[in-house]
């Protein structure tokens, strides 16, 4: 398996005509602000055009996977349904100007950490959102 690029943004935009498209931007190179996102020392893109920003990330597996409470997104991705996210409340951030999430994508048991691509939604993206308990079953005693 290869490493994630954790030096990259990519960077989901709304295009007219009901387009989108997708830039990758080396990390120096970017920035959010107040207004938008900073692309190089030129370019700045308002939060009403910016779908979602990702970057690769590695974690160490931990205790943290034993946590009992979910966070279910419902974010507008640009298509007529949107999309739903459900992650571990430990893997949510809620930013000044964007809704952060952690998603798994790999598990490496030998090397003993968690593959994750966090995600970065502009709150004027994200339809909703909810804390949920997760259901926990307590082991039954032997006897």
């Amino acid at each position: 398996m290869s490493a994630p690029d954790q030096n990259v943004y990519r960077v989901h935009l709304a295009d007219p005509g009901g387009r989108t498209s997708t830039l990758d931007v080396p990390a120096e190179h970017f920035d959010s602000m107040e207004r938008g996102i900073s692309l190089g020392t030129t370019t700045i893109v308002p939060w009403h055009r910016v779908i979602r920003f990702t970057r690769e990330v590695v974690q160490a597996v931990d205790d943290a996977f034993l946590t009992r409470t979910e966070i279910r997104a419902w974010l507008d991705d640009g298509s007529d349904e949107g999309e739903r996210i459900v992650v571990r409340a430990d893997r949510f951030d809620a930013g000044t100007w964007t809704a952060d999430f952690l998603m798994e994508r790999t598990l490496d048991i030998e090397g003993g950490v968690v593959h994750l691509t966090k995600i970065h939604v502009p709150w004027n993206r994200v339809l909703e959102y909810e804390r949920l308990p997760v259901r926990v079953e307590a082991p039954s005693r032997p006897d």
